[in-house]
C-alpha cells in the first residue's frame, strides 16, 4: 500500500470506477442525497440506491457481487502491489491532481507509475500528428531543451507514434521530465514498438492512465485520453498536425479548459502544417522560441531559460556507423540505406528497428530519419 488508506478503501473506489453508466457527477449526486462521503455509497441500502435511480447491475457492482468488477479489481491490486512505484490515485486522494477536478469529466481513479511529484509540476503538452516530417523533429530539438534544469518543469504527452514519442524523447534525451497518458491499461504497451521508451518514462518520469490494467486500446479511448493530457497542462504545443485528428481534439479540449494553446509556424506546402495555419488565424499564438513559450504561459514566467545549456547524450558515438551515416535527417528509404551502408536489406532493418527503440532514429511516411549519433 502507498498511503495509510486501507485495503477495503481502494477497493471502494476501483468499485466506484467500474460501474457502467455513472460518472463523477452522478454519483456526487448520489453521495449529496444519501449525505455520506463518495466512498462510502457502497453501504448505502439497496433500496435506497433504486429509489435514487440506480439498476440493479450498478448496485452489484459497488456492494461487490459483480464478477466480472471483482476480477478487475483483482487485477488492478496485483498491478498495484507489485512496486512501491506504482500507485491508485482516487478523486480525494491527496496526490490526485487537481486540474483534473475543473473537468466536465474527471476520472473517479488514475493509475500511475514513477514519480508523482511532477503532478505538481508546470507541464507543456506537445501533441500532433503520427505520420511528422524532420520538421517535428527539429522543432522540439530547438524549443525544448532550453528548459533543462528546472525541478518544476515537466513536458507531457499521449506515448503515440509520431509528435507524440517527439515529445517523449527529446525531452528524456535533454534530462526534462516527461509524463505519458496512455489510452489503454497503463500496463500494456501501445504501440508495441514503444517498449522501452513506455520503460525509460516509468523509470524517470511519470505513467498515467484512467483505464483499468488490461483495457486494450480503443479508438474511443484516446479522446478521452486527450482531455487528461490538455487538462494536466498549463499549455498545449502544437507543431504538425490536420485539421481532422486527434490533435484538434486535444486543442478543442485546451480552450473548453482555458489552456494556453500554442502554435509553430509551418510552410503553406507542408500537410501536415494545415491545422497550425488554421490555429493562427483563429487566433492561437504564434511560437518561434523558447522564449515565446515563456512570455505565452504565465506559469513558465519564472523561466529564466538554458539557451544551448542542456546535457549532451550520454551514449557511446555513433558517428562512425556505417548504418546511422547512411541515414539522413530527412525521409531516407531502406534500399537507399542498404545500398550506402553495403548491408543487406534484412540486416538493415533489423538495426533500425534497435536505434529506433533507443531514440536515434525514426520511421516517418517519407522514410528513416535520424535525430541524433
Amino acid at each position: 500500500m502507498h498511503t495509510t488508506e486501507t485495503i477495503d478503501d481502494i477497493h471502494s473506489w476501483l468499485r466506484l470506477a467500474c460501474i457502467t453508466k455513472m460518472g463523477f457527477a452522478r454519483l456526487s449526486k448520489t453521495a449529496e442525497a444519501l449525505r455520506t462521503p463518495l466512498h462510502t455509497i457502497h453501504k448505502t441500502n439497496h433500496d435506497q440506491l433504486l429509489q435514487l435511480g440506480w439498476q440493479v447491475g450498478q448496485i452489484d457492482a459497488v456492494k461487490g457481487r459483480c464478477a466480472k468488477t471483482e476480477h478487475r479489481i483483482k487485477k488492478a491490486i496485483k498491478w498495484l502491489e507489485s512496486t512501491s512505484r506504482r500507485h491508485v490515485l482516487h478523486i480525494g486522494h491527496p496526490d490526485y491532481p487537481k486540474a483534473l477536478l475543473d473537468t466536465a469529466s474527471p476520472p473517479i481513479v488514475l493509475f500511475a507509475e514513477g514519480k508523482l511529484d511532477l503532478l505538481n509540476y508546470s507541464m507543456l503538452a506537445m501533441v500532433g500528428t503520427r505520420s511528422p516530417t524532420q520538421y517535428a523533429y527539429d522543432v522540439a530539438e530547438s524549443l525544448l531543451p532550453a528548459f533543462y534544469g528546472y525541478a518544476d518543469f515537466a513536458t507531457i504527452s499521449g506515448l503515440a507514434l509520431g509528435v507524440d514519442a517527439i515529445c517523449h524523447r527529446t525531452s528524456l534525451a535533454h534530462g526534462i521530465p516527461t509524463v505519458a497518458v496512455l489510452g489503454c491499461g497503463i500496463d500494456l504497451v501501445y504501440p508495441k514498438r514503444h517498449q522501452q521508451l513506455q520503460q525509460d518514462i516509468a523509470a524517470s518520469g511519470l505513467l498515467l492512465s484512467e483505464f483499468f490494467p488490461g483495457v486494450k486500446p480503443q479508438a474511443f479511448n484516446f479522446p478521452r485520453r486527450n482531455r487528461l493530457i490538455s487538462a494536466l497542462s498549463d499549455a498545449v504545443l502544437i507543431s504538425e498536425g490536420r485539421i481532422k485528428s486527434g490533435t484538434m481534439v486535444t486543442v478543442k479540449y485546451a480552450i473548453e479548459q482555458n489552456k494556453e494553446v500554442l502554435v509553430v509556424p509551418s510552410s503553406i506546402f507542408n500537410p501536415n502544417g494545415e491545422l497550425a495555419l488554421q490555429l493562427i488565424k483563429d487566433g492561437a499564438t504564434p511560437v518561434t522560441s523558447a522564449s515565446d513559450i515563456v512570455e505565452a504561459v504565465p506559469a513558465f514566467h519564472n523561466f529564466a531559460l538554458n539557451i544551448n545549456n542542456s546535457p549532451k547524450n550520454a551514449d557511446k558515438p555513433l558517428a562512425s556507423d556505417p548504418l546511422l551515416d547512411s541515414v539522413d535527417a530527412s525521409g531516407t528509404s531502406v534500399d537507399v540505406i542498404a545500398k550506402r551502408s553495403g548491408m543487406s536489406v534484412v540486416d538493415v532493418l533489423t538495426q533500425l528497428l534497435e536505434y529506433e527503440l533507443r531514440g536515434l532514429v525514426s520511421s516517418t511516411a517519407e522514410g528513416y530519419v535520424k535525430l541524433r549519433g
